[in-house]
């Protein structure tokens, strides 16, 4: 197999990888820090953003750390599956710019659609909601997910045409 035209992707999908693998490596160690720190960026803004009420920015800080877990969980597994649609669309011969594209779109979107979880998951606590949050870093969502469903669309598409529809010599 020639990975030349799928190095890129690869490699950005080894990344989101090892993010993700970070993240949860960063759970055992620092969980009660990575808390802490959330429930800081609460109570800085506790009247300007919740009021003074307590229990609503302790809501915001409990759905940030599921948006951490998210980040985790995101990169890891779009990072698997953009390698497996890049050893996947060489190994099928692919033409060399479907390949690059798929790996590349799919590689990117998983470490991009991770760093959206994360930041939103960082912000939220700050800005008084995880709506908010999102909405702040939705050109990031949008700028990773996007890419990657394209590159699962193309892989899809092809798939189908040279499994039904080109014909091959036999």
């Amino acid at each position: 197999m020639d990975f030349n035209h799928i190095k890129y992707g690869i490699v950005l999908a080894l990344l989101s990888i090892l993010f993700g693998g970070l993240l949860g490596l960063s759970f055992g160690c620092c969980e009660d820090s990575i808390k802490s720190l959330l429930k800081e960026k609460a109570a800085n803004v506790l009247n300007e953003k919740y009021d003074g009420k307590q229990e609503l920015a302790d809501k915001v800080v409990k759905k940030s750390w599921i948006y951490i877990k998210r980040a985790h969980f995101h990169s890891q597994t779009m990072g698997i599956i953009a390698v497996v649609f890049s050893l996947l669309v060489t190994w099928l011969k692919f033409p060399p710019k479907l390949q690059f594209g798929i790996s590349f779109l799919s590689g990117f979107g998983s470490l991009g659609y991770g760093f959206f979880w994360l930041s939103a998951a960082l912000l939220a606590p700050g800005l008084g909601s995880t709506g908010a949050a999102k909405e702040s870093v939705e050109l990031l969502a949008q700028g990773s997910a996007g890419p990657f469903f394209i590159a699962s669309v193309a892989l899809f598409g092809f798939l189908i045409y040279k499994m039904f529809i080109k014909k091959t010599p036999t």
